[in-house]
This record gives structure tokens, sequence and C-alpha cells, in this order.
């Protein structure tokens, strides 16, 4: 007995071995996947009255925050305005000692003779 098998059912076998692999692995994913939902949901049920009372502090928290981040914008905006200032005082001191040098310059002193 012989038996001859075309490239058209080795195509055809190839392709249901393919989606038999496929929907294993589907199968496999889908039940690692409700594991997961189902731990989820243990943790929730267990933790349901802490997050009960930290929900409602979580805006709190974030306007508290947003009033923290624009004070520090104020501050390092003030603090910027003040390294400016510093640095014009710094640049008329710089200014102002070699005015006063040369001026002493003019001046010949007594050990000099």
């Amino acid at each position: 007995m012989e038996g001859y098998i075309t490239f058209s059912q080795l195509g055809l076998l190839i392709i249901f071995l393919v989606v038999v692999g496929t929907g294993g692995y589907a199968i496999l994913t889908m039940r690692n996947v409700n594991a997961a939902v189902e731990s989820v949901g243990v943790i929730l049920k267990e933790n349901q009255e802490a997050l009960n009372r930290a929900i409602p502090n979580f805006a709190m928290a974030s306007e508290n925050v947003v009033a923290i981040t624009n004070d520090l914008r104020a501050g390092f905006s003030e603090t910027s305005k003040a390294m400016e200032t510093a640095d014009q005082i710094a640049a008329y001191a710089v200014v102002i000692g070699e005015t006063a040098k040369a001026i002493v310059g003019l001046f010949p002193s007594a050990g000099k003779h």
C-alpha cells in the first residue's frame, strides 16, 4: 500500500498545527490572566477599607503638590532676580575698585622718591 501526500494537504496540515498551537497558547495565556485578575480582586477585597480612606486624600494631596510647585516657581523666580542683582552689584564693585586704583595711581606715593 502506497500513500501520497500532496503539497496542499501538507500545507493544510501545517496550518492546522499552527492554529492548534496558537489556540493552546491563547488558552494558557487566558488562564494566567484570569489567575492574575483573581489575585488583584483578592488584594482589593483585603484592602478595601484602607483604599476607601486613602482615595479621598489623593485629591487633597494633588492640590497641595500644585500649591507647593507654584510656591517653588515663585521662589526660584525671586532667587533668579536676586542673583541678577548680586551680579550687577559685583560688576559695580569691580568698576569702582578699578576706578579707585586708577585714582590712587595718579598721585605719587611718599615712599617712591
